[in-house]
């Protein structure tokens, strides 16, 4: 097997035939589908050899791209999208990037991670119920991605209804609302990148037009979508802020109240105990009794003053 081809199919025929994967794959056919690697070797040497434009290659290789349209002609263009990544043990949120190649009829589809989008794909072509042709499979592409989005979000409707019901910011509803920023930073280019692939009006996806608008309106419902549940997010963040910043509120209001009562007599059992000349009343057997009344008196002045002001009506 040759270092970057993963697999190749034939949708010249009336029938997608796979092909063998050769050691060197040959010139690149109109009707034919390539899928490869984008990290292995050999990949920018075949496509320079198949006059690929640079600024194509520059996209389809780049380490690091945001979903995109580039036209170099009506025979050559290149679409670079993101899906979620469902693969086992890794995080839906972190995105995977799938880059397109369209050339003088073929397609040439480019990862560096496996996509369960294009996995599936390949099982529907082998279970011959896949696309039939070269627009139709870059369509399904298209929808394959969507409908992964779909499906999460979905998911996720359900677990932030949950969290209209929580008292406290809790570490899942920051996550939830976390994952949904990082799809949205791809998402909302990838609509850009769809819109700008329809309005376009490329030859090859003449008869396709009505199908790539459906994948559009898919794409923006979707972003709606994540603006709906990202602002129910914040809303429900702010109001859980609210609580506790009133709660504390009250909380600090009633320590205040309690330390404005004991003030006054805190002052005057302070002000006995450090009486370097001694404690008045020492000798008396009832000045202790008569001074405990005086505090009494002060507690319940204070405690009517207060009332009068109402004071405890604004805990």
């Amino acid at each position: 097997m040759s270092d970057f081809l993963v697999y190749q199919w034939d949708f010249s025929a009336t029938a997608p035939q796979p092909c063998a994967v050769q050691s060197v794959p040959p010139s690149v056919t109109a009707g034919h589908w390539y899928h490869c690697h984008r990290e292995a070797e050999g990949l920018y040497e075949w496509l320079l050899a198949n006059r690929v434009s640079h600024a194509a290659i520059n996209s389809l290789l780049d380490k690091d791209t945001r979903p995109n349209f580039e036209l170099i002609n009506d025979d050559q263009w290149v679409l670079i999208l993101r899906g979620l990544n469902l693969n086992e043990n890794a995080n839906p949120e972190d995105m995977l990037s799938l880059r397109i190649l369209y050339l003088n009829g073929a397609l040439i589809s480019v990862r560096k991670t496996p996509s369960s989008t294009i996995e599936a794909l390949q099982r529907s072509l082998q279970d011959k119920t896949g696309p039939a042709d070269i627009k139709s499979l870059l369509l399904a592409m298209v929808n394959g991605l969507n409908r992964n989005i779909d499906n999460f979000l979905q998911s996720q409707e359900e677990l932030i209804e949950t969290f209209d019901d929580e008292s406290e910011l809790t570490q899942e509803m920051m996550q939830t609302h976390k994952a949904l920023l990082k799809i949205k930073r791809f998402i909302k280019p990838q609509q850009y990148a769809l819109s700008d692939l329809y309005e376009a009006e490329v030859p090859s996806l003449a008869q396709a037009s009505i199908h790539l608008r459906q994948s559009l309106n898919t794409i923006t419902r979707i972003n709606e979508t994540l603006d709906f549940y990202l602002t129910h997010l914040d809303i429900i963040k702010g109001e859980l802020r609210q609580f506790h910043a009133e709660k504390m509120n009250q909380n600090t209001y009633l320590f205040s109240v309690i330390a404005a009562i004991f003030l006054p007599t805190s002052f005057l059992t302070g002000l006995l105990g450090v009486n370097v000349g001694g404690i008045p009343g020492a000798d008396s057997p009832i000045a202790f009794g008569l001074f405990c009344l005086g505090l009494v008196f002060i507690f319940g002045f204070e405690i009517w003053f207060l009332r009068k002001l109402r004071m405890f009506d604004k805990e």
